[in-house]
């Protein structure tokens, strides 16, 4: 019986057979479309006669008798080359209007796309660029890092190429659908969040609970005095050092029953993540052994807010770090953590992947660059990555990071208002594509003295998102209600 509603997907690079099914995988598990996926090798004879439509993929057009085909023609990444410098794209890139084509067929296409009849032929070979952008493939082969050992966004092709700021999977995907749902032949995409538009996962990472210590706080009454020759901001930062010293006046980073307060009037929740354990200097000013900070996370739990691992800076490397402090927080709030963000945004391609995969954590949510918003993978709904070492699809998803606060006051030194059009900007792309907008806003970022303007930030962040038909959720949540498909 002809499957009217499944696709087909022939290849005929069968040397690369798990990146090239799993790019596919990817692509058509976010439109929801039932695919089977062959080998060209292993074909039966009979096989053309009951397809409906094809999608073949190879460096000459497959020659399939099906009612409907699309021919992709393959790249240069597929080959001997793999995971070698000379893998790379070309550059300046191709486009297709406006598109960039990160890999291009070598069996060029006028036009980048030709029609005849039933059959689509395109040398945009979304495959190899999809593949190339989900596994952060460069990160593995180019060898800038920043002071904190981490991959920075100027190294990467999105921001060379100028399109970090959209996500350009989405954008493959979009092209493969328009080509799909050109032949009319009843395919309907999947509605991923239950009749919204898109998602929003707002998320708190817990690097610091206080401001003010024993000593004064003499970086904030310099950066006052020197860059902004603020005597009064001066008075007001020694004032509320003394009075929170003496308890009568709630630590600025100490903002967890605003932030209650905020998103329970927005009628939303967030995720949590807590650092459970301290390998350096970097690693917070607090531990959950703390009877205070053992408490605001059980009360946090109790309010059905989701708990999640900070793993600490030297953990992105090491599975025993990783798995020590995952236990120490279950243990606190006895239950098991499924959801994590490396502290620093610090990460290894793919090793960091493997290692929270070895430590039993479900999904990630760390993947954006620290010093620019955008979308570090091109894509912005949840996936599973693929360790391009073992060459297989991994037991973890990851949930892209849109926008972090600090990238935009402190890396970027956006005034509050810059900062709030970025972020409505990024709202929209997502809303666009019809996927997650992931926000991380710091619990330590609504002291006016230290970032002017910037407390309020947040709360008009919100009142935007109100407006914008989202479904809001944990990054749990988040992953329940997409149910995005397995890629194994």
């Amino acid at each position: 019986m002809e499957k009217r509603h499944e696709i087909s997907i022939v290849y005929s690079n069968g040397r690369f057979g798990a990146q090239i099914e799993y790019a596919f995988h990817v692509l058509l598990s976010a439109l929801g479309v039932k695919h089977e996926i062959t080998p060209l090798s292993a074909l039966s004879h009979d096989y053309e006669k009951r397809k409906t439509l094809v999608i073949s993929y190879g460096q000459e057009r497959t020659e399939i008798a099906a009612q409907h085909q699309i021919h992709i023609y393959e790249s240069n990444l597929f080959n001997d080359h793999y995971l070698g410098y000379d893998s790379m794209p070309e550059v300046p890139l191709s486009r297709f209007d406006d598109l960039p084509i990160i890999y291009q067929g070598n069996n060029k296409v006028e036009g980048h796309v030709r029609r005849e009849e039933d059959v689509i032929e395109t040398d945009i070979d979304i495959i190899a660029s999809s593949f190339f952008m989900l596994t952060r493939y460069e990160e593995t082969i180019l060898d800038q890092r920043d002071k904190f050992d981490r991959f920075p966004a100027t190294a990467s092709l999105a921001y060379k190429e100028r399109f970090l700021d959209y996500p350009i999977v989405n954008e493959y995907i979009e092209l493969l659908w328009n080509w799909i749902d050109s032949f009319k032949l009843g395919f309907k995409r999947k509605a991923l969040w239950g009749g919204k538009k898109f998602a929003v996962c707002l998320t708190h990472d817990v690097d610091r609970i206080r401001k003010f210590k024993i000593y004064p706080p003499l970086l904030t009454i310099k950066r006052l005095a020197v860059g902004r020759k603020d005597l009064g901001g001066i008075l007001k930062v020694s004032s509320d050092w003394a009075r929170c010293l003496m308890g009568k006046k709630v630590d600025p980073y100490n903002s967890f029953d605003y932030l209650l307060q905020l998103e329970a009037s927005h009628g939303t929740k967030s995720t949590y993540f807590f650092l459970a354990g301290r390998s350096c200097r970097y690693d917070g000013d607090y531990t959950i052994k703390d009877l205070k900070i053992a408490n605001l996370i059980k009360k946090l739990d109790k309010l059905e807010f989701e708990i999640a691992l900070h793993a600490s800076f030297q953990s992105f490397d090491s599975d025993k770090l990783l798995k020590r402090q995952k236990e120490g927080l279950e243990k606190l709030i006895g239950k098991e953590i499924v959801s994590s963000r490396q502290h620093f945004l610090r990460w290894e391609t793919p090793n960091t992947w493997r290692v929270l995969e070895n430590a039993g954590i479900q999904y990630d949510a760390t993947l954006c660059f620290p010093e620019a918003e955008g979308f570090r993978c091109g894509f912005c709904l949840p996936y599973r990555p693929f360790d391009l070492h073992e060459n297989s699809v991994m037991d973890i998803y990851e949930l892209p990071l849109i926008v972090m606060d600090g990238g935009l006051y402190a890396y970027q030194n956006l005034s509050a208002e810059e900062g709030l059009q970025r972020v409505k900007k990024m709202i929209e792309t997502v809303k666009n594509y019809g996927g997650v907008f992931t926000l991380l806003w710091h619990n330590s970022s609504f002291y006016e003295l230290d970032y002017p303007a910037w407390p309020q930030i947040y709360g008009e962040i919100l009142d935007y998102i109100d407006g914008q038909d989202a479904f809001s959720g944990t990054v749990k949540e988040i992953f329940e209600q997409s149910g995005v498909a397995s890629t194994s």
